[in-house]
Parts: structure tokens; sequence; C-alpha cells
């Protein structure tokens, strides 16, 4: 009813309001770019100070709204594969996207979205995170290597910040709609303008899907049953994965301030797999953030000072609906208890954030651009329900919230933190950027993080970086006070720790051919892991990754433009190597502008085979390509259409799960989606 609502809503609009022309010519003007125009591209993400992409002090990546819609990406998850070194796994409890980097677990990635972390505090990655949808985006930067030196906790791999369109001033007014497979609909508007000398926008977009349902040949409970010579398991049967999204970003500016307003909601998520591999047909959740940020920014507060600071409150609930079914109705424990309705976890909970930052940029030392900032975080997971079947009767749920026996406590985390950095033109070419971010943590104590990067601009096509940073990733709440997890809590527990030297050199070969090549290393210390028996967390064991990417842009013709990269990594061989990640991934692109107003866009994904964890002798999980094609036309008025197909030659694409799901998780097949916008 609500997507009817707002497709309703969207057709009355375009009736309303006066055309936009200039939208039209938006994909054109992407295949027009030259390459040195790409690279001039601004981004703030390394340093918070704007810098073109040659001279930023970190291997960033921007991804533009233009190329978003040229790849039909849907969302930003559709997008994020084709950054080099970067893997977005979908995980088998509720098809979560999980963001890795450079071989490196998700955890270590941090995801901010206009600045502002996304993680939460119980988990840490999003317990129901789903991405953003693509119309709500204006750009994507990512740096693919440190950033606690300015971020802090997570920022150990890389680092993503989305923009959104409500972040800047919205230039026109749009409308659309779309359809595709599973089920799939989904319907957006953006707006935008000025009143009384006060910029106004307002993004608005709701979807629902029923997912792609993939069929599970066993789970977790089947080897169970098996040796029990029981029969409850729900497998062979599938995996649910349905869910909708609304989602509101409403912003105002004036003069240096600025007010967002967000609201977010996923509702009826299936969550298809528990997280132990059992099939869960029963779980319907929902989760729901309201962010408020008050911005100021003053380039030019004095003389030789530039301002700036923000206030931002957020809040998030999430609730697992009638429960998690851990195990099926019938399921009888070691004890010999049956559990007529299954084993149940009923679980709820709420967190509220407010972080206050201001920071100074000086530039009154002459080749010198410093900054100087300082903040505080308070933290508070208030409100944490939890409801089992496990302890008493088995047939009935009983509230065990602020028990022993509940998930975790409701507790608070404050931070404050300090940071430093000097941007020194030492001469025309070069570029010394150091600095260093100082955190206090109230649970586990001190961290310091430096950084150091030297850009040699040595010629106009060639880009010479040499870059080193410490970083560092907090412990969740689940890993230091959960009381009910697999693994016993620890609140002693200290962050995980990285260093990360690279070398990076970007070269314009000619005109027409941009070629790129980054190497890394990225060692890794006080890793926290369940050990022990009983299992508890603790911080134990290094990991090293090193690692080679290889990019390339080529401008074969006006019309036509070839990119692609290569990822090659090299791990210990420890228990701390993840095997989810292959240690070779390639991603080719060809976008063709084959009659004016239309253009083409085919993508190849490719992920290596992928070794089994020690002791696991199921065969290596085969490597896979996965080929998406959209084709799009803008019409000389408003209109504009799109059409697209995932996994085109319909490949038996799957990922990684560990024995209790032998055949491991597998992706859509092919599923086509068509859309139609209207620009006024």
């Amino acid at each position: 009813m609500k997507l009817h609502k707002l497709v309703m809503a969207i057709l009355g609009l375009c009736q309303a309001l006066p055309a936009y022309a200039g939208g039209a010519d938006r994909l054109d003007q992407l295949l027009a770019l030259s390459l040195e125009e790409l690279m001039a591209l601004e981004t703030t993400i390394a340093t918070n100070v704007k810098q073109t992409l040659a001279r930023t002090p970190s291997v960033v990546t921007v991804i533009t709204s233009e190329d978003i819609q040229a790849t039909g990406a849907t969302n930003l998850v559709d997008i994020l594969e084709a950054v080099p070194g970067l893997h977005v796994r979908a995980s088998h409890f509720a098809f979560r996207p999980l963001l890795h980097f450079r071989g490196a677990n998700a955890t270590q990635t941090l995801l901010m979205v206009n600045g502002a972390p996304m993680k939460d505090l119980m988990w840490g990655f999003g317990v129901y995170w789903k991405g953003l949808p693509a119309s709500v985006i204006e750009r994507v930067e990512i740096i693919r290597g440190p950033g606690s030196a300015l971020f802090g906790a997570d920022a150990s791999s890389g680092v993503i910040n989305v923009i959104t369109k409500t972040a800047g001033k919205i230039g026109h007014s749009e409308a659309g709609v779309r359809l595709g497979s599973f089920d799939t609909r989904a319907a957006w508007m953006q707006h935008g303008g000025t009143w009384n000398g006060v910029d106004f926008g307002f993004t608005a977009a709701l979807s629902d899907t029923d997912g792609h349902d993939p069929f599970i040949q066993e789970d977790a409970q089947t080897a169970l049953d098996r040796s029990r010579g029981s029969d409850v398991s729900a497998a062979p049967g599938k995996a649910h994965y349905g869910w909708r999204n609304e989602e509101l970003r409403f912003s105002v500016a004036k003069g240096h301030w600025r007010l967002h307003a967000d609201y977010m909601h996923h509702g009826d998520l299936e969550t298809g797999l528990t997280g132990t591999g059992v099939l869960d047909p029963v779980t319907r959740a929902d989760d729901s953030r309201y962010n408020i940020d008050l911005l100021y920014g003053n380039e030019a507060f004095s003389k030789d000072w530039g301002l700036g600071a923000e206030l931002r409150f957020r809040h998030l609930d999430y609730a697992s609906g009638d429960g998690f079914q851990e195990r099926p109705p019938g399921y009888v424990d070691g004890a010999g208890t049956t559990y007529p309705i299954g084993v149940i976890n009923q679980l709820r909970s709420a967190e509220r954030r407010v972080d206050f930052e201001a920071r100074g940029l000086y530039s009154g030392f002459e080749n010198h651009s410093i900054q100087l900032g300082v903040g505080h975080s308070w933290q508070d997971l208030y409100s944490v329900e939890n409801r089992l079947n496990s302890l008493t009767d088995p047939g009935q749920l009983v509230d065990v919230s602020d028990t022993p026996a509940a998930f975790v406590p409701e507790k608070k985390r404050g931070i404050r933190y300090l940071f430093l950095q000097d941007i020194w033109t030492i001469a025309e070419d070069w570029e010394l950027t150091a600095g260093a971010r100082y955190d206090h943590y109230s649970d586990f104590g001190d961290t310091l993080n430096p950084r150091l990067a030297l850009v040699w601009q040595s010629t106009d096509r060639l880009s010479t970086k040499l870059m080193y940073g410490r970083a560092f990733r907090a412990p969740t709440f689940q890993e230091l006070y959960s009381k009910a997890s697999l693994a016993l809590a620890n609140p002693d527990l200290g962050p995980e720790r990285s260093k990360t030297w690279e070398l990076s050199l970007a070269y314009a070969a000619s005109r027409s051919l941009r070629l790129g090549l980054n190497l890394f290393h990225f060692a890794q210390s006080d890793l926290i892991a369940a050990t022990g028996s009983p299992s508890q967390f603790q911080n134990t064991g290094d990991h090293t990754i090193r690692g080679v990417e290889v990019e390339a842009q080529w401008q074969a013709t006006k019309a036509l433009r070839i990119s692609g990269n290569y990822t090659h990594r090299e791990q210990d061989d420890t228990q701390y190597r993840s095997v989810y990640e292959a240690d070779r991934e390639a991603y080719l692109r060809a976008d063709w502008s084959f009659l004016p107003r239309w253009n083409w866009n085919l993508q190849a994904n490719w992920i290596g085979k992928r070794p089994r964890a020690g002791g696991d002798t199921r065969p290596a999980l085969a490597a896979q390509t996965v080929v998406d094609t959209t084709i799009h036309y803008a019409s000389r008025g408003q209109w504009e259409l799109a059409a697209s197909i995932r996994n085109l030659f319909d490949a038996d694409a799957r990922e990684y799960l560990g024995r209790s799901v032998p055949y491991d998780l597998p992706l859509p097949g092919r599923n086509l989606y068509a859309e139609i916008r209207h620009k006024f």
C-alpha cells in the first residue's frame, strides 16, 4: 500500500511540475570526460580537505551517480564490486552484504553515510544492514587502506563514505519506478530548491522484494538428524530472504549551516538461515534508524582559519519479530528434552548515540595546511529485551531480560578523541601528509594511530605515493559483554591493531590510457578470536596479507570506454586467514554510447578459487564469473528508460559457507529489472 501511494504521488508530481532538460545528458557527459578530467575529480575522504585524486595521500576510488546509473545498480552493494580489492560477501544470515577489503574481515571496514558511521554497538557490522537505494546516492568515496588517523575505530582495511543527494544542493526533481525478478518493486522521488534563501532537498525510496530464496540441500540440523536418527530439519528447502525498505531523507541549508534528518526502516526481513546455519522459516525482523545532523562549515572563518563543526544524533532499534528459530520444531537436545515449537530466541534492542566534533584548518604557515580536531561520542545500548524457551518449559517463551541468561546487558560507551594533520607542500611536485589521532575509550582505554604519506607528482603523467598508517578495530559489545553467545565474553579485551605500508603509482600512458598499480602490506595484530575451552573471546594472533592491485582505463573511442582491475593477494596460512575471500579477483567493464542518447554497459566480475578451512575435506569452492548488462535510453525531454540483466549467463555462483551448510549458499541466478524515471 505504501508503495502504491508513492507511485500515485510520483505520477501526480510528473504532471504538476515543469520539465527538466539537463539530466538526460549526464551519461553522455560521463563518457565525454577525459582521463585527465577523471583524475582531477575532487574528494575529501582522505584528508577532510578537497584534493584531486592524483594528490590524495591515500588510494582513493570515487563512484559518481552517473557511474551508478550507467551500470543499472539498484543498491549501493551492486556497484562496490567494481572497486579493486573490495568483495561484497552475502551473509547466509538475512543475506546481508558484508564488505571485505583486501582479504580482511568485514568488521575492519568502516562504512559511513554523510560522514556518520553505520555500525551498531552490539554486533559491529549492522545486524540487518541491507545497503542503500541507489536513487538516494550522489557519490561514493572509498579509501583502500587505513583511515583511523582521521576516522577512528574500524577503519583498518578500508573506508567507504556514501554521500547522499540531500548532502548537497539538489538541482532538479526526479521520480521513478522499477520492477524486477523475485517480485521486486521499487519507487523513488527527489525534489529540491530554494525558498527565501534557504536551500532544501528531499528524497524518498520505497521497495519490497520476495528475495531469490535459494534452495538449501542440507543445513546444520541435517547432520544432527543423521547422527541421531531424527528427521526434523527443514532441509532440503528454501532459505527465504524477502524484505521491504522505506527511506526518507530531508535537508535544509543556509549560509554555513546545514541540517539533515533521515529515517530508514527495514521490515518483514526474512533471515533465511540462522547464524549457525539452520533453516529459519519463522523470523520476520525489522530495524529502524533515525538520524539528525547539524553541520557547520566555513572555509574562511577568519584570515588564516577555516572552521567546521558537527553535532549528530543517532537512534537504532532492531527486533527479531516472533524470534529466531535456532532449531526446528521437534528438536531434541542432548538432555533428551523435546522442543515442540523449536528453539526460539526473541531479541529486541535499541541504542542511541550523540557525536560532537569541532575542527579547524590553519593556513597561516607558508606551504602548510594544518588541521586540528577534537570530538566526543556518547553511545548507549539502553534497551535489551530477550525471551527464550531453551532454559525452562520448551513450549513457552520466558522473559530473561536483565538476567544472566540475556544475550547482552545494557551498557554505555564514551569516546574522546583528538586528531592533528599537516599537509606540507615541500615543492611544487612534492607533498607530505603527516597526522595522528588519539582515542580514549571508556571500556578499553587508549589508542594512538599515526599516518604518513609522501606524494610525488613527478610528471604530468606519473604520480607516485608512498604511505604508512596504523589503525584499529574496537571490540563490540557482544565480544565484551555477551552472556549467551557461542563464546564467552571478555570485558578485558583490547582493540585489534594493524599497520599498512603502500606504494601506489598512477600513470597516464597516453591521453586515452591510464594505468594504476598499488602494492600493499597489511599486518594485523591482537586479533579478536574465540579460543580455549570453554571458548572465550581473546586478543590473540597475528596475520599478514600482501597484495597487488592493477587498474586500467582505456578511452577506445569517443563513444567507448573500457576499464578493469585485477587483484592478487598472499596471506599467512594461519587460523586467521579469511576463508571467505579469494586471493585473486578481476573486474571488467565496458560503456558504449552506440547511438545518440543510448548507452550500453557490460560488467564481468570474476572471483577465483576459495580453499576450504583447515579440517574441511570438501573441495575448494570453484572460481566463478558473473556478467551483468544494462541498456539505458534518455529522451530529449524528461524521460529515461533502463533495462538490466543480472547474472546474464545464469552462472551457478555461490558464497562460501562452513561445513554446517555443505553445499554453500547459492547466489541469485539470472534476474531482470526495468525502470522508468522522469526528471522535471
